[in-house]
């Protein structure tokens, strides 16, 4: 549609558009809440609270490596091993660490993501069993895009708040036009 920026989820369509489309909005919103900042401003918290923007991207990242890359393609989960291996805990964010590490790596996960659910899609589907399992069940690949889902609404809500609090930024979306580089 004409009057609606591009990762806007669609006014009509399947449950898996709909769900695929709610998630890449999510992604977008978040990614526009920590983008252009340095490493103070990464990593500045709010007195109530250890979460910083920072601490964000590199929990979502790890998040999105978790979900996609271990539960859906069942592969080895780079990140999230890369960080247990340097021995960081996911929200801890180091003033010597680049803020462009930090957004190529949460970048780079979410292009990861999206192929994998391209590849999903491809394949037939959110039904398939993922490698997520619990009392022997395996949960379907729909359900653990819904927990990504989740996870990413608490923490875009927490970006809205820790954005307005180092510059004023506030708003529900990112402009019309902000395209994050892994959107295609």
């Amino acid at each position: 549609m004409e009057n609606f920026p591009p990762w806007e989820p669609p006014m009509g369509g399947t449950e898996q558009v709909h769900l695929l489309g709610m998630l890449d909005r999510l992604r977008v919103t978040f990614r526009y809440k920590a983008d252009g900042l340095d490493i103070k401003q990464l990593m500045f918290r709010l007195p109530s609270s250890e979460l910083s923007l920072g601490g964000l991207l590199q929990h979502l990242a790890a998040v999105e490596d978790e979900k996609f890359t271990y539960f859906i393609a069942r592969e080895r989960p780079e990140v999230l091993l890369e960080l247990t291996a340097e021995g960081r805990d996911q929200f801890a964010v180091n003033p010597k660490d680049d803020p462009s590490a930090l957004y190529q790596r949460y970048d780079t996960m979410v292009a990861k993501s999206r192929r994998i659910q391209a590849g999903v899609v491809a394949a037939g589907g959110l039904d398939a069993p993922s490698a997520l399992e619990f009392e022997g069940k395996h949960a379907s690949v729909r359900r653990v895009i819904c927990d990504l889902i989740e996870e990413y609404g608490r923490h875009t809500g927490h970006a809205d708040l820790l954005r307005e609090a180092i510059d004023g930024r506030v708003g529900e979306d990112a402009p019309f036009d902000y395209l994050p580089a892994w959107y295609a």
